[in-house]
């Protein structure tokens, strides 16, 4: 029977966070300094070594990028922040259903995407005052590029199609960062499966164009379609989860 109760799941919330905080702090960090590199290398070393024009567009690209790769990933990172087998035995051990365990330790990962986000403002305010300084008579913030970016003449219904899909690989890892027992690397070997079956699928797809085109086309069967394959995957790492949770007690026991 499924069980969850909200005071103890806050609890588990705040259990958590103390756990997590290190890793956020670190997490933070490393997003900073890869943003600032390559935003002061675009905007602003390019422009002074070379006097063209600063290029925004690598800037807005790593950004976006880093945050679809950080999102699809996500998933993979549940288990990220904790140290060792000490912090898996505590894990084992709370007072708390396997639900509550599961959405909390996958909740962990969403508090990248705020870090990641001010760490990307940070970078984005840092490279705009060393621009001035420099002299580059052309800075801006890297935010405006990326709207800029953004406002494509793609229909809603494609870009959709693309968020859907994204969802659908985000619960692929998340089916992976529990079937591969809680690994640092499971990313890894969930990448080589999803790209082992994406070759078989695009192998198959050659021979079906026109269903292709359909589903491709319709976009309301498209999104009912990926919504069931994202239930189902997140149904399966769940009982996944349960699985090991099983397993761990019987063999710390």
């Amino acid at each position: 029977m499924i069980q969850f109760n909200l005071q103890r799941f806050i609890k588990l919330a705040r259990w958590t966070l103390t756990v997590d905080k290190k890793y956020h702090i670190k997490s933070f960090f490393q997003n900073l300094v890869i943003f600032t590199l390559v935003f002061v290398f675009f905007t602003s070393i390019t422009f002074t070594v070379s006097q063209q024009a600063a290029n925004y567009l690598p800037c807005s690209i790593t950004a976006i990028v880093a945050f679809a790769v950080t999102f699809v990933l996500g998933s993979s990172f549940m288990f990220y922040s904790m140290s060792g087998k000490h912090d898996m035995q505590r894990l084992l051990m709370l007072p708390a259903s396997n639900l509550e365990k599961y959405l909390m330790r996958y909740a962990s990962w969403i508090i990248l995407l705020p870090i990641q986000l001010a760490a990307f403002f940070a970078a984005d305010l840092i490279q705009y005052v060393f621009g001035l300084a420099v002299g580059h008579e052309q800075v801006k913030l890297v935010t405006s590029a990326v709207i800029e970016f953004c406002q494509s003449d793609m229909p809603l219904s494609y870009r959709m199609n693309f968020v859907w899909l994204f969802v659908w690989l985000h619960s692929l890892y998340a089916v992976g960062a529990t079937f591969f027992r809680f690994r640092k690397n499971n990313w890894i070997a969930t990448s080589l499966v999803v790209i082992v079956v994406g070759m078989l699928l695009s192998a198959i797809a050659g021979h079906w164009q026109n269903v292709n085109m359909f589903w491709w086309n319709n976009h309301d069967y498209f999104n009912q379609l990926f919504l069931i394959l994202v239930v189902v995957n997140f149904r399966l790492s769940y009982r996944f989860f349960c699985r090991a949770q099983v397993i761990g007690k019987f063999v710390n026991a």
